[in-house]
């Protein structure tokens, strides 16, 4: 079995909780199938440019299978 880590996005940061808002209510994400590969995509390119989710994920990283 492969594992990996994963550092989660600060739930609280305004940039985060715009993003899956915005893509919560829009019928058009939810049934394009691709969902997992936005927020992967999201999720790597914003916490390389914002401290506030670095910090969250650095303090709560998750071993995942």
């Amino acid at each position: 079995m492969v594992f990996r880590n994963h550092s989660p996005l600060d739930p609280n940061c305004p940039y985060v909780v715009e993003f899956y808002e915005g893509h919560t209510n829009d019928p058009i994400s939810q049934m394009s199938g691709c969902m997992g590969e936005i927020t992967n995509d999201f999720e790597s390119k914003h916490r390389a440019v914002c401290n506030q989710c670095q910090e969250y994920g650095s303090a709560n990283i998750e071993v995942v299978d």
